[in-house]
C-alpha cells in the first residue's frame, strides 16, 4: 500500500527502541514503503544491534541515549528532534511491530480531515486478540488517566499516536517511563487541543507480551502519577 509521492514529507515518525534489532529492519522497511521518509529511531542504550540495523537505512535518523532513560524520555528526544526540523505532524509507533504501520495512514487522515490535534490509536475500539492481563491493566490505567487528565479514552496507554506541531511544541514531559502517555494527554487538554481516538490493529507475540506494562509496573506508575504534574 503506497502513498502519493511526497504526501508525508512533513510527517515525522518517532520510534523509541531498546533492544529491538529483531524487529526494527522490517518496521523501517514497511514505513518507508508507505511513504514515511522522516523516520527517527531513538536508540535507548540498546545492547544488541538495534542501532546498526537502523542506521543501515540511509534516510533514517538515529538518536542515541548513552544510558537507558526509558520510553518517555526516548519519545521526548524524538519529538524534540522532529520539532527542530519543522515537522508539521509527529507520530509515535512502537518498535516491536505490535502495531500495523498502515494504521499510521489512517491516523494522519483522521487528524487532517477531522480537524484534530492529537489522534490516539485504540486497540480496544475493534476486535483484537489482546491478552486478558493487558485488558485488565488497560481498564485500570484508563480510569487513572481520566482522574488525572479529565479525558476518558479507551486506550490511554497506546504507543501509536499522531500529533500536530502545536501539540508537540507545548509538551514538557517530566516522566521517563510509561507515565508519559497520560502526560501527553494531560498537556494536550490543558492547552485546549482536540483529542480523538480511532481503532487500530494490534499483534501480540511472546516477545511483546513479556515487555511493556504489567500489574507490578502499573502500581509503580500509579504511585508516581498521584503527584501533581508540573
Amino acid at each position: 500500500m503506497a502513498d502519493e509521492t511526497g504526501k508525508y514529507d512533513h510527517t515525522f515518525v518517532v520510534i523509541p527502541a531498546k533492544n529491538e534489532a529483531r524487529y526494527v529492519p522490517l518496521l523501517l522497511s514497511q514505513l518507508s514503503s508507505l511513504g514515511f521518509n522522516n523516520l527517527v529511531v531513538v536508540n535507548d542504550c540498546s545492547t544488541d544491534e538495534t542501532r546498526e540495523h537502523a542506521e543501515s537505512f540511509p534516510d533514517v535518523v538515529v538518536l542515541d541515549h548513552v544510558i537507558n532513560l526509558g520510553p518517555g524520555a526516548a519519545t521526548q528526544t524524538g519529538i524534540a528532534y522532529a520539532v527542530s526540523k519543522n515537522a508539521q505532524l509527529i507520530a509515535t509507533i512502537d518498535a516491536d511491530l505490535q502495531h500495523n504501520p498502515e494504521d499510521l495512514i489512517r491516523l494522519v487522515d483522521h487528524l487532517e480531515n477531522e480537524d484534530c490535534d492529537l489522534v490516539i490509536g485504540s486497540r480496544f475500539k475493534k476486535e483484537n486478540p489482546i491478552p486478558f492481563s493487558r485488558k485488565v491493566f488497560n481498564q485500570i490505567a484508563n480510569v487513572v488517566s481520566y482522574m488525572i487528565t479529565g479525558v476518558y479514552l479507551s486506550d490511554s496507554q497506546s504507543g501509536l499516536k499522531i500529533m500536530s506541531k502545536d501539540v508537540a511544541e507545548c509538551l514538557d514531559l517530566n516522566y521517563d517511563g510509561f507515565e508519559f502517555c497520560m502526560e501527553i494527554i494531560k498537556q494536550a487538554k490543558v492547552h485546549k487541543h482536540k483529542i480523538s481516538e480511532i481503532p487500530i490493529d494490534v499483534r501480540y507475540t511472546p516477545d511483546t507480551t513479556k515487555k511493556g506494562q504489567n500489574l507490578k509496573m502499573g502500581l509503580r506508575i500509579i504511585s508516581k502519577l498521584f503527584s501533581p504534574f508540573s
